[in-house]
């Protein structure tokens, strides 16, 4: 087998399956892509489960209830098809091209070594279900005939019986990752099943919800020098005090990831393991202690949970870098959507760690917000959220960490000098220094709780800075905590 053909290894979730299919994309490492083939129960929420799938849909993202049905008029089209050995969809791609070829002669082959029966009849109306559907969700999943920007998400319902399961497999041979809600109608082929996973019914990671607008095309970031930082830089006439709230609109859906690209470890600054000062959140209730005021020095060891972030190119050049917060036990790193933007993967630097942690997870970003969510597999205990119970105010003490101008995790004390108003967004105004590469870092309170994030600075004035405010924060994790 020529080894540059592209290929598709078996991804197994870890975890809850449905948020690991529904939010992550396994990497992509030479031509070997590890894709997702998940078989999931149905259960008594089907009818809800079906609503909120409806909703997750997006580009590259496609649900159905059911695979379509071929009506008389459409047969005729697909037996012409058929016999003349096209296929309905083509790319651009030669290698995606090749796959495709393969992917459907290996399900023809695999139809006639389950069915037992090879006759021309029963293989020709076999393949013009492949035609059809082919025709109906490829040109759905890939938008883009050429190399994919990103590797599609399928889920469907029904019932999945051999040719069904069979038109998945060939979505799971071309990277597209893939989940049926089963109805206890499928083969019942031990060596057909094992090449896909099946898991018991969880939970969905979201509740059901209407559908939220189209998300426009993120900004796309220029290219600066290797190193560049990537920290937003205001006037100040584009700023205007608070005027009476107006709620942001909900958050977008993510936008494309690209493939994954397993790169070698390099060094980043280490420093002596230091212990986390106890701290009551009722963000987080199942830490111990008492919600107490902290001291300087305590609040300090929260940057072992902020996180450096170095964004690379398409060349696998750095171009910018910036900084980001942990926010839960599963690895997501909170930050500025202007920092990963334009980034084909990243790196992660932590404290304590000798190694960069690569990525290209992409969970949920937010343009009005100019927030994003990164996932990493390194797991580190997260800084608390606040939840709003004690009202900010002007002259109140506050510390932000970050990495400016690539110090990794420089910390800073100021005050609270102000509320803005930035276009769409609340903005806490601050006095604690911060410095290209600051962007994505965590302003705390007192209490080690995260009332901000790092965004942006003004081009005429000295140590103020502006911050993302944490109601806006909160809107837009919600369903991450």
């Amino acid at each position: 087998m020529n080894e540059q053909r592209f290929q598709t290894a078996l991804k197994v979730p870890s975890g809850n399956a449905l948020e690991d299919l529904m939010l992550r994309s396994g990497p992509y490492t030479g031509p070997v892509k590890e894709t997702f083939f998940i078989r999931y129960p149905a259960g008594p929420s089907l009818q809800q489960d079906h609503a909120a799938l409806r909703a997750w849909q997006g580009p590259g993202r496609v649900f159905v209830p059911a695979l379509k049905g071929l009506s008389p008029g459409e047969a005729e089209r697909y037996i012409a098809l058929y016999g003349s050995g096209q296929l309905p969809f083509r790319f651009a791609n030669a290698l995606w091209q090749e796959a495709l070829t393969d992917a459907y002669a290996a399900v023809i082959e695999q139809f006639k070594k389950s069915r037992g029966r090879s006759e021309e009849a029963i293989v020709r109306n076999f393949s013009v279900k492949m035609l059809c559907w082919i025709d109906a969700y490829l040109p759905q999943l890939f938008p883009e005939t050429g190399k994919p920007a990103q590797f599609p998400k399928f889920l469907c319902g029904g019932g999945v019986r051999l040719a069904e399961y069979l038109f998945l497999y060939l979505l799971f041979r071309l990277g597209c990752d893939v989940l049926y809600i089963s109805d206890g109608r499928e083969p019942q082929d031990p060596a057909l099943l094992a090449l896909s996973t099946p898991v018991t019914a969880q939970p969905l990671p979201y509740p059901p919800e209407a559908p939220s607008a189209v998300p426009r095309a993120p900004r796309q970031a220029q290219p600066a020098p290797a190193g560049a930082d990537s920290r937003v830089v205001i006037s100040m006439d584009r700023l205007r005090r608070p005027e009476r709230h107006v709620p942001p609109p909900a958050p977008a859906s993510p936008p494309a990831r690209p493939a994954a690209t397993v790169r070698p470890p390099v060094q980043s600054p280490r420093t002596p393991p230091v212990s986390r000062a106890p701290v009551v959140s009722a963000a987080h209730p199942g830490r111990t202690g008492q919600r107490r005021t902290l001291e300087f020095e305590e609040l300090a060891r929260f940057a072992s949970s902020v996180v450096m972030l170095k964004v690379f190119d398409q060349n696998d050049q750095c171009f910018k870098s910036g900084s980001g917060v942990i926010i839960n036990e599963r690895g997501y790193v909170l930050t500025n959507l202007h920092v990963v933007n334009g980034g084909r993967y990243y790196g992660i630097l932590l404290e304590e760690e000798t190694s960069v942690f690569y990525t290209d997870e992409l969970i949920k970003y937010h343009q009005d917000y100019d927030l994003a969510v990164l996932r990493m597999d390194k797991r580190r205990q997260p800084i608390p959220l606040s939840i709003g119970g004690q009202k900010l105010v002007r002259g109140q003490k506050v510390v932000a960490i970050g990495s400016p101008l690539g110090l990794f995790n420089t910390v800073s004390d100021g005050i609270i000098s102000g509320f803005r108003q930035m276009e769409k967004v609340s903005m806490i105004q601050f006095t604690a220094p911060v410095s290209h590469g600051s962007s994505g870092g965590a302003l705390l309170d007192m209490h080690g709780e995260l009332i901000g994030l790092i965004t942006a600075g003004y081009d005429d004035g000295q140590n103020l800075n502006l911050a993302v405010d944490r109601e806006s924060i909160l809107r837009f994790v919600r369903g991450l905590l």
